[in-house]
């Protein structure tokens, strides 16, 4: 029978990856004086991650994110004595599988694990776990931007988890949505990817930019950022990547992939993570003054 053990602020966590998201994910944490290991293949890059969260901080916020945001030099280093191992690898079906069974095999069955898959359902991924009872999917939005976050289950996912899972998300400020059943793309994010599509859409056949899409968005909800930065930020390679995991599970033509996602990831555009995308970065035009004003 299984241990479940709460969730506690003064037990670490591991974040495995540190790409954009992971380490948005690990600055949430660190920021909320939870202790954070961090570790990516790339330790040369986990030090970039963890310079940036440290930029991301206010005045308040740096000493905790200096202090708890923990780069480690190996997964065992990561995962030693964590109440949780959560993966934040690339979108890749292949990949994570690969990860959660190397993960699974350096935690005691007891410990929590959890990824922040977007459109990847939890079953297969909690088979790959080891642990299907203590396996979570919680997908966080951009912790920069918004406190919310998604959480599925499996069928065999356990209520202590669950909770466990929206406790963390309490514990460092997100408000947590739960999706009651399984099914790809959990709640909010199915319909973001409406948002997503039909932008991609109009700008593959021309009817629009991505200046006028965003800056009709932002005069009409008020945000910092329309649809084509919102996608740079999560990078063009992941839109990507998420679009064709849609595809191939409806077999859909509609579901495929626009031209346009496909040759600027081809062309290395991916947005924010390398400098080009939709915008120029690191000052894209849409945070100019002026922007939503023409």
């Amino acid at each position: 029978m299984n241990d479940f053990q709460p969730f506690s602020m003064a037990k670490p966590i591991a974040i495995i990856g540190s790409g954009v998201m992971g380490t948005k994910v690990a600055w949430a944490c660190a920021k909320s004086h939870l202790e954070t290991r961090v570790y990516d293949i790339d330790f040369a890059g986990l030090e970039l991650a963890k310079e940036r969260a440290i930029g991301w901080c206010s005045k308040e916020e740096r000493e905790a994110v200096e202090n708890n945001f923990i780069p480690c030099q190996s997964l065992k280093q990561a995962l030693d004595g964590v109440q949780l191992a959560f993966e934040n690898v690339p979108e890749k079906l292949e990949l994570k599988v690969r990860v959660l069974k190397e993960i699974s095999t350096l935690l005691p069955a007891e410990t929590y694990m959890g990824t922040n898959a977007s459109s990847i359902t939890c079953t297969p991924l909690a088979q790959a776990s080891n642990r299907p009872e203590q396996f979570f999917n919680l997908n966080f939005s951009d912790p920069l931007e918004s406190p919310m976050v998604e959480l599925m289950g499996s069928k065999q996912t356990a209520s202590e988890t669950i909770q466990f899972a929206k406790d963390w998300s309490k514990g460092i400020g997100m408000v947590c949505i739960h999706v009651k059943k399984e099914q790809l793309g959990y709640s909010f994010n199915r319909l973001w990817r409406v948002i997503k599509q039909e932008t991609l859409r109009q700008l593959d056949q021309g009817y629009a930019t991505p200046e006028g899409i965003d800056r009709a968005w932002m005069l009409s909800f008020g945000t910092n950022a329309g649809p084509c930065g919102i996608m740079d930020e999560i990078g063009l390679h992941t839109v990507l990547s998420i679009e064709n995991i849609y595809y191939q599970d409806s077999g859909d033509e509609r579901d495929k992939p626009p031209r346009i996602l496909e040759d600027m990831v081809a062309a290395g555009k991916l947005g924010v993570l390398n400098g080009q995308g939709f915008y120029n970065y690191p000052n894209p035009t849409y945070k100019e003054p002026g922007f939503t004003k023409g």
